[in-house]
């Protein structure tokens, strides 16, 4: 077992002890050891920071040094739960350099919102044993999070959450209701429409603003619009095919008129995947079958009012996205990443980040 390496640092110079079987690097210093313990694992970081971190005043030191050890007890209790295998990467300087930078930047500011996304983003970053795209974005990320406000962070979340994503656990109003009241109602409270707030996520690298938009209702019509449908009649589905009976399978009583019927499906990508599922080939059959999923659309009014339903606080939402450039705005890898982070940081789930950074 090797011993911890204890740094300190003084206005002329710097002095290290080392244990056994260690190496040290100086100038901007960061450790490498070999054989690793969650113990071993907060001493490197802690000797990490107390050899780079600015000399401060002996009060201001014992803050900044208390900060960084509660960031890090944090990034070892929640790497421990969610990725305990990567322990190791503690031992090299490329995680030391991330590690030091956010113990740096919640060690000045001691925002606890901060640190939380802080490690949240430590966690992933601990993950990536070589040197790719996810690892620099995270990287990136831990520089990047220190220059936004919870509001911006927020705000980066729900762009995500509707212009990203779906969730395939909703497919009726109650799921619908569980989604608004998990994911998006807790993004909501801190919302502004000032232009500034965009340009700067744009400076940051977090995001663009663009020409085009999108307006919350068409986001929904389109990533759940089996929610928002009218529906057809027998004698609608029968000009289009001859026998209603046989694509019974594919038809349920439609959710906002039980006298029609809707195809069943939540999107027309769920749709492309029921109809290859069902070996429907015929390309004549395919066409009229996604028709009909579009055919009685409810307007953009009628799917503001659905949504209110569900909670009063969308209304809100719907007035500052279609009200500021949130409609506008399209998010980088980093925003992403950001986002991601901020929304278990929220919500205490946790969404794959690979399936948009590769």
């Amino acid at each position: 077992m090797w011993k911890s390496i204890r740094k300190m640092i003084n206005s002329s110079k710097q002095n290290q002890e080392s244990g056994n079987n260690s190496t040290n690097l100086q100038a901007q210093t960061f450790v490498v050891n070999q054989g690793i313990s969650y113990t071993d694992a907060k001493e490197i970081a802690l000797d990490v920071f107390k050899a780079n971190f600015l000399e401060l005043s002996q009060q201001a030191s014992q803050t900044a040094v208390a900060r960084a050890i509660e960031l890090v007890d944090d990034f070892i209790e929640k790497l421990e739960k969610r990725n305990p295998e990567s322990i190791k990467s503690v031992e090299t300087p490329g995680f030391q350099y991330a590690l030091f930078n956010a113990q740096k930047e919640y060690a000045r500011t001691g925002d606890k919102d901060l640190s939380e996304v802080l490690v949240d983003i430590l966690v992933d970053r601990a993950k990536q044993k070589e040197r790719n795209l996810m690892q620099i974005v995270l990287d990136e990320s831990i520089v990047i999070v220190p220059k936004l406000t919870i509001q911006q962070m927020d705000t980066l979340s729900l762009i995500f959450l509707l212009k990203y994503s779906q969730n395939y656990s909703v497919h009726n109003y109650i799921s619908l209701k569980n989604y608004i009241d998990t994911y998006l109602i807790p993004l909501t409270t801190n919302l502004s429409k000032e232009h500034s707030l965009f340009q700067h996520l744009e400076f940051t690298g977090c995001g663009s603003i663009s020409i085009g938009e999108q307006k919350i209702e068409n986001i929904f019509k389109s990533t759940y619009k089996g929610l928002f449908l009218k529906g057809f009649t027998r004698e609608d589905f029968e000009k289009r095919f001859e026998d209603f009976v046989n694509y019974e399978n594919l038809i349920i009583t439609c959710l906002n008129d039980k006298s029609r019927f809707q195809i069943n499906a939540i999107s027309d990508e769920v749709l492309s995947g029921i109809l290859e599922k069902n070996q429907i080939n015929d390309t004549g059959k395919i066409n009229s079958i996604k028709e009909l999923f579009g055919h009685n659309l409810m307007n953009d009014d009628e799917v503001i009012e659905k949504l209110t339903l569900c909670h009063l606080g969308m209304k809100n939402l719907i007035d500052i996205w279609n009200e500021s450039s949130m409609k506008n705005t399209t998010l980088t890898s980093v925003g992403i990443a950001i986002a991601n982070a901020n929304i278990r940081r929220k919500t205490g789930i946790s969404i794959d980040l690979g399936i948009w950074i590769k």
